[in-house]
């Protein structure tokens, strides 16, 4: 005999039915939102693939370009990006991190120091060259940081350079080491080209001679570098401030005003993340494990503090008892060797040895998915 439902019952059930039913047909209409790969340049291929450093000159909206061969512009400030390219005169590229600001770009070798001006790279007249032993007749070599992505020297915003070398000792006998504080001027009386020009050169004396340079960087009107002996504060005078006698830093970034510095200290060489909180202190805000020195760190903005390694890019966070990186994805980026990451606008750039790749800010923080 056959069962009947009444009809007080239909209705419930015919309703949870359609809500089934329309739950698994909006479940099937989801689709994750595919990852957005960095996109590689395409006038930075065959022989220009190779780039050394990047420099984000944020108030003309510009970003440079040092590579192997060429020095180069790519403009924002109009609709499409621009790219204008230049000879350099530079040779140990493969080797040193060349420092730029807004106004110069520059370089040593064979014991001549090289300003050039951003606006007019190959203008006649424009750029300036410096003879080393002219400056110091004890000058024997520079003595620059070599690294792919560690800058070599340092200059900054206002046009000083800071610039490490070795210098005969005559009273021990023995090489020390010495700094070049080199200030510059940008000449623009000329209507053709702006002219780098030299307005003063210090050589620096350090207490500590001895050991080599391991960093250096300029933050906020000095300069802060890290050798054998410890880590110094060096002002836009001349001014050197021996700042953490046991610390070997090997990075330094500006947070949210704050002025932070990664480094080896104390006599087991623990690492640590320590903030500037004077003019010569220095506040421990957090251990880090033995691999925080395998990174680079950069700040492209004050928001956002970014580590790389290899073609690996991560996101920091740091804070009282807090360094933390968490991985960001890197499709498209997968076996191209990392060398500097700069953002100018809405997009954010990252130069390689083998290309120049980018990627919509909005993009940026996507983090990598972790396998199981």
């Amino acid at each position: 005999m056959k069962q009947l439902i009444p009809n007080k019952y239909l209705l419930p059930l015919l309703c949870l039915s359609l809500l089934f039913s329309s739950c698994k047909k909006e479940l099937d209409e989801i689709e994750i939102d595919p990852v957005v790969a960095w996109e590689a340049h395409n006038k930075f291929l065959y022989n220009q693939r190779f780039i050394v450093n990047l420099y984000a000159a944020e108030a003309e909206d510009r970003l440079q370009v040092l590579g192997m061969y060429l020095f180069s512009k790519i403009s924002h400030a109009r609709k499409g990006a621009k790219v204008s390219n230049y000879v350099h005169p530079f040779r140990d590229l493969s080797h040193y991190n060349y420092p730029m600001n807004s106004n110069i770009f520059t370089g040593a070798e064979d014991g001549s120091l090289y300003f050039r001006s951003v606006s007019d790279p190959v203008t006649s007249g424009a750029n300036l060259r410096i003879y080393a032993k002219e400056i110091d007749p004890s000058f024997l070599e520079f003595e620059l940081v070599m690294s792919n992505a560690l800058e070599s020297m340092a200059i900054s915003e206002n046009n000083v350079a800071l610039v490490p070398y070795r210098y005969a000792n005559e009273k021990t006998g023995r090489s020390g080491l010495r700094y070049f504080l080199v200030k510059l001027g940008v000449d623009k009386s000329n209507q053709s080209f702006s002219k780098i020009v030299l307005e003063e050169v210090k050589i620096l004396t350090p207490a500590q001679e001895g050991g080599f340079v391991r960093y250096m960087r300029s933050h906020q009107n000095n300069f802060y570098v890290a050798t054998d002996w410890g880590f110094y504060k060096i002002s836009e005078e001349g001014e050197i401030d021996f700042q953490m006698p046991d610390q070997v830093a090997y990075a330094t970034f500006e947070h949210k005003g704050e002025l932070y510095t990664l480094a080896r200290h104390g006599r087991q060489q623990t690492h640590a993340l320590f903030r500037a909180v004077s003019g010569q202190s220095w506040s421990l805000d957090a251990h880090a494990g033995n691999a925080a020195e395998w990174f680079n760190y950069i700040a492209i903005s004050d928001d956002v503090i970014l580590a790389f390694r290899h073609s690996q890019i991560f996101e920091v966070e740091v804070g009282i008892d807090k360094l933390q990186l968490r991985e960001l994805d890197n499709t498209g980026l997968v076996g191209h060797t990392i060398t500097s990451i700069a953002k100018v606008k809405n997009k954010v750039y990252i130069g390689t040895q083998s290309g120049l790749f980018s990627k919509a800010t909005e993009h940026l923080l996507t983090y990598k998915e972790v396998e199981n």
